[in-house]
């Protein structure tokens, strides 16, 4: 035996050796399904890590940026999200082959599990390294050049000429400072805009810094703007040498190009914080001005002009605006006349061609050459006069005094302000510019058509990329400015708006003006009483440091119908509003500190739009139904607080004594479970009151639930009789987002746009209203559905008016529309389609595809659907 030991020990060790990985691949081929349990566990896991981490990047929004190491990680998880789907997927195969847990194919069961601890390996070592040491997020860099509306500049034209000049200049590296001069309406601005656009330009420089001068600016406007751009927030309390500090440490050490349109004096950039302009760093400064005086006090190293039009270019522009009228032998040479007139100045062509575009009454155009080319009256002495005399011939065209008080309105807001829309024709009607008479919905038709008229007779601008609001050309208002003067003929305006003063006009100035508006300063005092018995409008909105208003303030101010307050710091109102007798808009909205308004408002019997939205007021009081022409009452009330019961016994029956009512907008909402027993109960009083408000035409408002949306559309006569134009409905309780996002269309429906909004959170089941409000919706979101499986459950055919569709949080979903289903297209209107955190959804579509669906999608937005497979998915047959 001694013998054999030895002889039979090296057998036993390669028998060991052998048997090592047969032992091992059964233990792989046992132990599968446990592999298999254990992998998914640890692959949720880092899932629901990736999402806490992407969920903390989009908190910081636009401000920060991850990390390169962050984004490296996430990329990493998301293609081991793949693997792991396709080993899912391999499992599932496999386990129809299996008999009572036992794989009939050995060799790929123990492959496969060996695959799965693998992977399990590899994410429990991803999970390691998503403990970042320095954060997941850095600040982010803003974009190197911030694309500008501009018009197209042809070749071969005088302003194509100036800006080649330009770009000789930006590539002199002698060069640092460069000042484009000319008269106002020569085309300083769009040359400048063109050279901000060109991609040269962005391949030259790390940033380019557009800032807009003004003639009164102050240095904290000007690093407030340039602040934005380089993504530094700003302290209200912020000293101008410590934020000079931050703007020299931002661009310190960076490529830059500063472009500052509209200089009318010396700025000095030291102050600001710009660092100094040299070869070697290769910054470098473009500025443009009306006054060539104005460079040389910059210091630039070359000054351009800007040409005037030739002959040929301002007849081709002048005939673009005018029409093909111009060609007509009898008026022809007339329009050549008047184009002389224009002295070859682009604003003055474009401005004077669209008041007279498409006229052929000769007599017009006899009498627009004799009105140009009269004399100058003695106090026309400069070109910029002779500008503005060209200028007003356009003004003195419009049809009737309405229209040029619309437009002389505009001028109350700051220079290259965007304005809204509707809260123009909002003043404008309350000023009596549109007959009052009017519905609203009637009066915001009739507006619209005055600012298309406007915008068609280049007198206003359409702002760029927001269809909702419009803006002045800096000579036009100019122009208005001039004929608005405290010395004008008979309009008497006050326009300090914009200019960072912290103190109101002196006692003095307020007598006899009509219009006054110091609307974005800091003006934190405000005089007793002043005495304007003459005043119409007052803006003082966007004067945060605006805290009270004097309890005699109002006491002198009689004739007043516009008034706005909004984004004031004001916590109360003093009870002299009573003598707003003649009150017609107040606007109190974004006052973050205002608690109560005073019952002294009753007094106020011909307001008509009340806005006190995003305030912490918590109740109404029970003089506003004494508020009878009153036509539009937004309000948002304050969350989670002790008085609501007493709220809800004091509120009731206010609403329906507004017998005028047209757009109603009460924003209630609560997230806090604590007080949302009581919270329903409010909305609930505050919806049967709702319900006998006769002329109601629009309406915004929060249903606790299903029943109350029920009750309230067989009650509301408005709705019954079909006279809603516009709706913007939430139902059920505000459930916070599993990822954090707020999931909503973010506007109210204008009144008489049709726009009507249906918004349903964490339901459970489908009621008949819910489908009577989704027939009549253009958009739709539904969150957090407890129930349904797919859209269709819904009923295709209440789905065919939808243009926008948000659907997130339904975990129910599998499959976003099932094709075999349905008998005719589907969504044949929708244009945008997001989906957002749908935990099972596996397919957008399955099944046939009717012809006609989705004909008019153009934006599909998939978040965080981590098992979908499919966007369409169609049958074989």
């Amino acid at each position: 035996m001694n013998l054999i030991g030895p002889l039979l020990s090296p057998v036993v060790e390669i028998m060991k050796c052998s048997c090592a990985p047969i032992f091992l691949r059964l233990g792989y081929i046992k132990d599968l399904e446990r592999n298999f349990e254990r992998l998914n566990e640890k692959a949720r896991a880092l899932y629901d890590k990736k999402e806490d981490i992407q969920r903390e990047i989009r908190r910081h929004g636009n401000e920060k940026t991850p990390t390169s190491q962050c984004q490296s990680w996430i990329s990493k998880v998301d293609e081991i999200q793949n693997q792991v789907n396709a080993i899912e997927e391999e499992y599932s195969k496999g386990d129809r082959r299996c008999l009572r847990r036992w794989c009939l194919d050995i060799p790929s069961s123990w492959k496969l599990s060996r695959r799965i601890v693998e992977k399990t390996n590899c994410i429990l070592n991803l999970s390691e390294e998503s403990n970042f040491e320095g954060g997941v997020v850095v600040d982010a860099l803003p974009q190197i050049v911030e694309t500008m509306p501009a018009i197209t500049i042809e070749d071969g034209t005088s302003t194509e000429r100036t800006l080649q000049k330009i770009l000789e200049c930006m590539r002199n590296e002698r060069i640092q400072k460069i000042g484009i001069w000319g008269m106002g309406g020569v085309g300083k601005t769009t040359v400048m805009k063109n050279l901000n656009n060109l991609p040269e330009i962005a391949r030259m420089f790390e940033i380019v810094i557009w800032v807009t001068v003004a003639k009164e600016f102050s240095i904290r406007q000007l690093q407030t703007e340039i602040a934005l751009r380089l993504s530094l927030k700003l302290l209200d309390d912020e000293c101008n040498e410590r934020v000079t500090r931050r703007i020299f440490q931002s661009l310190r050490g960076m490529k830059f190009l500063l472009l500052m349109d509209d200089v009318w004096a010396r700025v000095d950039l030291e102050d600001i914080g710009i660092p100094y302009l040299t070869q070697g760093n290769g910054c470098k400064l473009v500025l443009t001005t009306r006054d060539c005086n104005v460079c040389h006090k910059m210091e630039t190293n070359e000054e351009i002009m800007v040409e005037l039009l030739s002959v040929e270019e301002a007849w081709e522009l002048f005939r673009e605006k005018a029409g093909e009228v111009v060609d007509s032998p009898t008026i022809q040479p007339l329009a050549r006349c008047v184009v002389d007139e224009c002295d070859r100045l682009p604003l003055a062509i474009v401005v004077i061609g669209a008041s007279l575009r498409k006229e052929d009454n000769i007599l017009i155009w006899e009498n627009a050459v004799q009105e140009l080319s009269a004399p100058a009256t003695s106090d026309i002495y400069d070109m910029e006069e002779q500008v503005f005399r060209r200028l007003k011939f356009s003004f003195d065209r419009l049809e009737d005094d309405n229209l040029r008080n619309c437009f002389l309105y505009v001028a109350l807001f700051p220079e290259d302000h965007n304005i809204d829309r509707v809260e123009l024709i909002e003043y404008w009607r309350a000023e009596g510019f549109i007959d009052p008479g009017l519905s609203l919905v009637d009066a915001r038709k009739k507006g619209h058509a005055i600012l298309k008229h406007l915008i068609n007779a280049s007198l206003l601008l359409e702002s760029y990329g927001r269809f909702d609001s419009v803006k002045m050309h800096d000579v036009i208002r100019d122009l208005a400015l001039r004929i608005t003067s405290p010395k004008g003929s008979g309009h008497r305006f006050l326009v300090r708006a914009n200019k960072d003063i912290k103190d109101p006009p002196e006692a003095e100035e307020w007598k006899n003006i009509e219009r006054m508006s110091l609307m974005k300063n800091k003006i934190g005092n405000l005089p007793e009483s002043p005495n304007c018995p003459t005043l119409l409008t007052l803006f003082l909105q966007e004067n945060k440091n605006l805290r009270m208003i004097p309890a005699s303030f109002f006491e002198k101010m009689c004739a007043l119908r516009v008034l706005d307050l909004s984004k004031t710091s004001i916590n109360s109102l003093p009870h002299c509003i009573c003598n707003l007798v003649n009150l017609r808009i107040f606007y109190l909205k974004t006052c973050p500190k205002l608690v109560a308004i005073p019952p002294q408002i009753g007094a106020i019997t011909g307001l008509e739009v009340l806005d006190a939205q995003d305030t912490r007021i918590t109740s109404l009081p029970l003089e506003i139904g004494q508020l009878t022409h009153l036509k539009v009452l937004n309000v948002a009330f304050s969350m989670g607080r002790d008085e609501i019961e007493e709220d809800v016994a004091n509120s009731g029956g206010i609403i329906s004594r507004l017998s005028q009512l047209e757009q109603l907008r009460i924003d209630l909402s609560s997230t806090e479970s604590q007080f949302e027993h009581e919270w329903n109960k409010w909305a609930e009083a505050l919806l049967k009151d709702v319900s006998y408000v006769k002329g109601l035409m629009s309406l915004e408002f929060y249903f606790p639930h299903l029943e109350s949306l029920e009750c309230f559309l067989q009650t509301i006569r408005p709705w019954k009789k079909g006279r809603f134009t516009s709706f913007n409905f939430n139902v059920g309780r505000w459930y916070p987002s599993r990822s954090g996002w707020i999931i909503e269309f973010g506007y109210i429906p204008e009144l008489g746009t049709k726009e009507e909004i249906l918004t349903i959170r964490g339901c459970d089941g489908i009621s008949s209203a819910i489908l009577e409000l989704l027939s009549h919706a253009s958009r739709f979101s539904l969150q957090c559905h407890r129930s349904i499986h797919c859209l269709c459950e819904l009923g295709m055919q209440n789905t065919r008016r939808l243009t926008d569709c948000m659907i997130s949080e339904c975990d129910e979903m599998e499959i976003f529309i099932e094709g075999d289903q349905l008998i005719e297209a589907a969504l044949p209107n929708l244009m945008s389609l997001q989906i957002d955190d749908m935990l099972n959804l596996k397919s957008i579509w399955e099944g046939c595809f009717p012809p006609g669906s989705f004909n008019c999608l153009s934006r599909l937005s998939l978040l965080r659907c981590n098992k979908l497979k499919n966007i369409f998915f169609r049958d074989n047959d």
